[in-house]
């Protein structure tokens, strides 16, 4: 488990166990055990120490130290620059939950799988949490169990990867070969402490040699597979439904709600494979396919409310809304050497997010009252977003007489094919007549299926965009204790414009232990077709009541009248300068500082009041180029190895992140002081993690310890009237594994000590305490408690 946040030595659990090598202290041994990494670089011979940019690097034991089965929980546990808060009754958002790197919007990561662009989410983050307006990449479509490790560069690389790179890349780099010995099948079973959101499942890899015996095969074909049943949770502050009854005694004050994670049952499976042709040649590829079954909840109707119907829920009812999250992703390439010593690769990717929405236990009270009669399952419409990627990358290293080093020379093309569809729902989800009266008002019924109306066929349509792209990339060790590297990039878009970006990274050895690097950068974000094209009407507070709120699109008549204009790209520039510090091989530190400016930055607006004829919308909200933003922040990483003799070997590693990010203008006015709290406070502005590994003949003891900062939740009241400071919390996780011939058993407890966020206070009127949601959706640990979970896994 060595390798968490080690940025230069990697070390493996099978080479230190008890006995390491006698000389491992040397410098050319030091060098061997370090790691060649693929990302942000285009040589082929660079180490994560060597990097002229800071990345870490998470192997799989990282990811597998708890007891998430997800990867995007799994990574906010061990990457201190990670945000992943797991907000409730957040509608779509709970089964799609954002992560965001630096700060930053969740939009501004780019991901990779394998070197490939990978395809982002359909669902536009829309809820008042973390990533608002984002519909960023699902990580947790990639199951774990098909990953070799993960490299994430921590600096703007839109000049050589392309638009979303500002904050930083993510590429998830799959487990290759089929090697006998590189098999595993992990049964994983776990209950939280108070006896709900238990989870069980079983994944597992599995090599298979294609065309020769194992070992001397041409090719390999891998499959990964994973299947976890989650069970949900609840921490409202009444949880007992027995309260629902019309006249039941109710001692807690608060209504019956249901707050916590939602049920999910995952099905994923991947298989990637490469053939080799000729010597020269090789074919590659990968298929991902990934199924979720996500049942959130909304707010409980009381049996007396406008929005329930007695005749059909006589106590009420819990409308429930059931996801069907379907991705599929393939890649295939082949790539090959010349004999003039040319690397060439061409490729085609195409990637594929499909969000179902379906509503169970609710009912469309205004139809039932029109009609007579309502449906209790709807199916309220569905989001679709696909690319199509065509690349070509050529690479070479030329010796030329100047220089004392071989240069590597890349340049290449892209064509990127996207579009995003909106489908209707069932006409009963999205029926409104206005002249359906509540008796007694001139407020008409609600209108659409209970927590989430369903879509209408004037918002359905298919939209579509393409880009072009080219590329070059430099770069040298200009000396023996000096690298550099330059890239450049023209980008193209159909529907945005064009854009132009560079990056110039240097390093340089200032003594055998210490070097200096950095970069300096400029990036760009095109809109995404869901920001541009995403439309619907949603149940969501809206001054403490529930409300139906709109999201236009920019060409939308409603939205161009409250001052929607058309999108155009985010432009960034980084700045980072680091420390490489490495005084023996069995220590390693580094530290970076940056600093990200951001313009034209896409925000999503507030609810703007509207009284549109016909119309139940009482709330308008659009997209908008609406402000500039400055981000800064320190990154400080450590790893160390300690050799007990017979004793066995203890393995630490230590890390930190301290982030600000400050509004420097903002240009619309439909952006309130509460939605810029959630750009500048709602993510931890520090964020420290602490681990250690004793392996001891055969046993391997873990230990994690992940400090989150405070996060405030900002209100509109100027004078912070409605403003919550949420304390600093440390969450401990210790687990103990056994290794018994092809077999390991392990156990563990995440959040030992059973820490809970700070509750809610009855002014923070974004956490609704008043309905008994105790604790805050911007929580960067989630509001569970302690977890307690067993593993076993086998190795073939």
């Amino acid at each position: 488990m060595l390798s968490l946040f080690s940025v230069g030595i990697v070390f493996t659990t099978a080479a230190w166990a008890d006995d390491p090598p006698a000389d491992s202290s040397s410098p050319q041994n030091a060098k061997q055990l370090q790691q060649v990494v693929v990302t942000g670089t285009r040589a082929s011979n660079r180490t994560a120490d060597e990097s002229l940019s800071p990345i870490d690097i998470i192997s799989p034991a990282d990811l597998t130290s708890s007891g998430y089965t997800d990867l995007a929980s799994a990574l906010n546990t061990v990457l201190p620059s990670l945000d992943f808060p797991r907000p409730a009754i957040n509608d779509g958002n709970d089964a799609l939950r954002p992560a965001s790197l630096r700060g930053l919007s969740p939009d501004d990561v780019l991901v990779l799988v394998d070197g490939k662009r990978y395809h982002t989410s359909a669902l536009v983050n829309y809820n008042s949490s973390v990533g608002r307006g984002s519909a960023p990449v699902d990580l947790n479509s990639i199951p774990i169990s098909a990953i070799d490790h993960i490299e994430v560069l921590r600096d703007g690389a839109a000049a050589q990867y392309g638009s979303d790179a500002i904050a930083g890349v993510i590429n998830i780099v799959l487990k290759h070969g089929s090697q006998a010995g590189g098999n595993d099948i992990t049964a994983n079973a776990g209950i939280m402490d108070v006896g709900d959101g238990a989870n069980n499942g079983v994944q597992g890899s599995v090599g298979i040699p294609l065309g020769g015996a194992n070992g001397s095969a041409p090719g390999w074909m891998r499959v990964a597979w994973n299947y976890q049943n989650q069970m949900n949770t609840n921490r409202s502050e009444n949880t007992d439904r027995g309260t629902t009854i019309a006249g039941a005694t109710n001692t807690t004050g608060y209504p019956y709600e249901r707050y916590g994670d939602p049920a999910e049952k995952t099905y994923q499976l991947l298989l990637n494979f490469a053939y080799d042709i000729t010597p020269n040649i090789q074919l590659y590829g990968y298929l991902n396919g990934s199924k979720r079954d996500v049942t959130s909840n909304g707010y409980y109707r009381a049996y007396n409310s406008a929005r329930n119907v007695p005749e059909i829920y006589p106590n009420g009812f819990l409308p429930q809304i059931v996801n069907h999250t379907n991705d599929t992703a393939f890649v295939f390439g082949v790539k090959g050497k010349t004999a003039g010593g040319w690397h060439w690769d061409v490729s085609a990717d195409y990637g594929e997010n499909n969000l179902v929405f379906d509503i169970q236990d609710s009912v469309n009270t205004n139809l039932y009252y029109t009609k007579g009669y309502s449906p209790t399952y709807f199916h309220a419409g569905t989001f679709a977003n696909k690319e199509g990627v065509l690349n070509v990358d050529l690479s070479k290293e030329f010796s030329w007489g100047f220089l004392p080093n071989p240069v590597t020379v890349a340049f290449g093309a892209e064509y990127r094919n996207e579009s995003y569809d909106i489908g209707a729902g069932d006409a009963d989800s999205y029926f409104f007549d206005p002249n359906t009266l509540i008796p007694g008002t001139t407020s008409p019924y609600a209108g659409g299926s209970q927590v989430y109306p369903g879509l209408t066929p004037e918002v359905a349509g298919d939209f579509t965009r393409y880009s072009k792209a080219a590329y070059v990339d430099v770069e040298t060790d200009l000396t023996d204790k000096w690298s550099a590297g330059v890239a450049a990039r023209y980008e193209d878009y159909s529907d945005a414009g064009s854009t132009r970006s560079g990056k110039i990274s240097t390093r340089y050895q200032l003594t055998p232990t210490f070097a200096l690097r950095g970069t300096v950068s400029n990036g760009f974000r095109a809109p995404s077709l869901a920001q541009q094209n995403y439309e619907s009407v949603v149940t969501l507070i809206q001054n403490g009541s529930l409300a139906q709120i709109g999201t236009y699109r920019t060409s939308n008549p409603t939205a161009i009248a409250l001052g929607a204009k058309p999108l155009v790209p985010e432009k960034s520039v980084n700045y980072s300068l680091g420390g490489v510090w490495q005084p023996t091989s069995n220590f390693n530190a580094t530290v970076d500082i940056y600093q990200i400016r951001i313009w034209d930055q896409i925000l999503y607006s507030d609810q703007i009041p509207v009284s549109i004829p016909g119309d139940q919308v009482t709330g308008a909200q659009f997209f908008v180029n609406g402000a500039t933003t400055r981000t800064r922040g320190a990154d400080l990483i450590t790893s160390y190895h300690l050799d007990l003799e017979s004793w066995g070997a203890l393995n630490l590693t230590g890390s930190a992140n301290y982030n600000q990010t400050t509004i420097l203008h903002v240009s619309t006015p439909a952006f309130g002081r509460a939605s810029q709290g959630l750009l500048t406070d709602a993510a931890p502005r520090t964020k420290f993690v602490l681990a250690g590994d004793w392996l001891l003949h055969g046993f391997d003891f873990h230990a994690n310890a992940t400090r989150y900062g405070t996060v405030t939740r900002l209100g509109d009241d100027a004078n912070g009237d409605e403003d919550q400071i949420f304390s600093a919390r440390w969450i401990f996780d210790l687990s103990a594994s056994y290794n018994w011939q092809a077999w390991t058993f392990s156990v563990g407890a995440d959040n030992i000590t059973n820490q809970y966020p700070t509750k809610a206070s009855l002014n923070n009127v974004y956490e609704d305490r008043a309905d008994g949601l105790q604790y805050s959706s911007l929580s960067p640990f989630g509001f569970n408690g302690r977890y307690w979970y067993g593993k076993v896994t086998y190795r073939f």
